[in-house]
C-alpha cells in the first residue's frame, strides 16, 4: 500500500511539475525546466516497481511524449501562449519562429506576442518582409559555398532576375550579366550556379512573371545540390514573392518617323478584344529603369503593362462621338483609342501626324470633335 501511495505521490509531483511549466509566465526555457523534470519524475513513479522496466519505459516516453506535444499545441492554439516543446529560430530583432513536431509558431511582433499558428507547415514565410537584409543574387552567389553554410536554415530576402520558371511551384535564380543595349530584361545567366525557390502551395502570382522579370524572393536556405555536370543548386524552402515596386511606374521612349505615312501599319500584337498597330515610328520603349527598358511589342505581348497607364501619360487627348474613341497627344507621338459603337476598339501607335478617321476607328457615321482636353 505504501509504495502504491509514494508511486501517486511521484506521479502528482511530476503532473504538477508539467502544469507549472505550461502555465506560468516565465521565459520558454524556464518552462521547459519544469516540463522536462516532471516528465522524468512521471515517468520514474509509473515504473520504479514495475517488471521489465526495459520494455516499459520506452513506451511510457512516446505515450506521454506526445501527449505534452499535444498539451503544449492546445496552449498555443487556445490561449495564445509561445509552445515550449519547440525550436526557436531568430529572423530578425522583432520576430522569431517555433518549430514544432507538426506545426510551427510565428511570432511576428514580439511587443504584442501576436502569434500565427501553421500547421503541418503549409504557410510561407508570415511576418514583414522589410525585415529582412535585401541582397543581390550576384552577391550571393559570388562565394555561394560560404554564403551557403553561413545562412543555413535562415530566411533570406534576395532579389535579382528569373532565369527559370517552373510551373506555379518554383522558380531559379542566377547571377548575370548585363549585355549592352539589351531590350526587355534581357541578361546573360551563369548557369553553374543557381537558386531555387520553392513554395509551399502554387503560387498563382508566378503566372503574371516570365524569364529576365526582377523580382524579390524571401526563402529559407536549406539545401545545396550537386549535378553531375559540376552545376550547383541552392534550394531554399517557405519561399515567399515579395511586392515588387520597379514596375509601379515608367517613362516612354519613343523615336518617331515624321517623314511617313501612317498608312503602313504593323500588327503589334493581337488581343482578345482589340488589335495594336504601330506606325511611322522607328522604337517605342517602355523604361522602368536604366537596366529594364521594354519594346512595346514585349510589353503588350507579356501583359507587363496596363494600356490605361500609358493613356495617363499623354499631355492631353481629343473625345469622340462615335462611342467613346479618343486621341492621346504626347510630345512627339500620338496614340488613338478607338471605341466605337459598332465595336471597333483597335489601338494605334504612331507620330505626330496620326489622326482619328472613319477608316481606322469604322462606325456608321462620322462622328462630331470634341474640345481637346488635358490629361493631367
Amino acid at each position: 500500500m505504501k509504495k502504491n501511495k509514494h508511486e501517486i505521490i511521484i506521479i502528482l509531483v511530476g503532473l504538477l511539475l508539467i502544469a507549472i511549466g505550461f502555465l506560468i509566465h516565465l521565459s520558454n526555457r524556464y518552462r521547459l525546466i519544469f516540463i522536462l523534470v516532471g516528465f522524468i519524475i512521471q515517468i520514474i513513479g509509473m515504473s520504479i516497481d514495475r517488471n521489465k522496466k526495459w520494455l516499459l519505459i520506452p513506451i511510457l516516453i512516446i505515450i506521454f511524449g506526445f501527449g505534452l506535444v499535444y498539451i503544449d499545441y492546445l496552449c498555443v492554439v487556445n490561449f495564445d501562449k509561445l509552445p515550449v516543446l519547440a525550436i526557436r529560430q531568430t529572423i530578425s530583432s522583432k520576430s522569431k519562429v517555433y518549430n514544432a513536431l507538426f506545426y510551427r509558431v510565428w511570432n511576428c511582433d514580439i511587443s504584442d506576442n501576436k502569434i500565427y499558428v501553421d500547421n503541418f507547415y503549409k504557410s510561407s514565410f508570415y511576418c514583414d518582409s522589410s525585415e529582412l537584409k535585401k541582397v543581390s543574387v550576384n552577391d550571393f552567389l559570388l562565394h555561394f559555398e560560404k554564403k551557403y553554410k553561413e545562412n543555413k536554415n535562415h530566411y533570406i530576402k534576395i532579389e535579382g532576375k528569373i532565369s527559370k520558371i517552373e510551373g506555379l511551384k518554383s522558380l531559379e535564380m542566377a547571377s548575370y550579366e548585363y549585355e549592352v543595349d539589351a531590350l526587355n530584361g534581357y541578361v546573360t545567366f551563369d548557369e553553374n550556379v543557381k537558386l531555387k525557390f520553392t513554395f509551399n502551395q502554387d503560387n498563382k502570382d508566378l503566372a503574371n512573371y516570365s524569364v529576365y522579370d526582377n523580382v524579390k524572393v524571401i526563402g529559407k536556405v536549406s539545401r545545396l545540390q550537386k549535378n553531375q555536370d559540376n552545376q550547383y543548386t541552392i534550394i531554399l524552402v517557405d519561399s515567399k514573392l515579395v511586392e515588387n515596386t520597379l514596375y509601379d511606374d515608367f517613362s516612354l521612349i519613343v523615336d518617331p518617323d515624321e517623314n511617313c505615312s501612317n498608312d503602313d501599319r504593323k500588327l503589334l500584337y493581337a488581343g482578345k478584344d482589340n488589335n495594336f498597330y504601330q506606325s511611322c515610328l522607328n522604337s517605342f520603349e517602355i523604361k522602368y529603369s536604366e537596366e529594364d527598358i521594354y519594346s512595346l511589342e514585349y510589353i503588350l505581348q507579356d501583359n507587363k503593362v496596363n494600356i490605361n497607364d500609358i493613356y495617363k501619360k499623354a499631355n492631353s487627348s481629343q473625345s469622340f462621338d462615335d462611342g467613346g474613341s479618343k486621341l492621346y497627344f504626347y510630345d512627339n507621338f500620338n496614340i488613338l483609342a478607338c471605341n466605337t459603337s459598332t465595336g471597333s476598339k483597335d489601338v494605334y501607335f504612331g507620330n505626330t501626324n496620326l489622326t482619328y478617321n472613319n477608316e481606322l476607328c469604322p462606325n456608321e457615321k462620322i462622328p462630331e470633335e470634341s474640345e481637346e482636353v488635358p490629361t493631367n
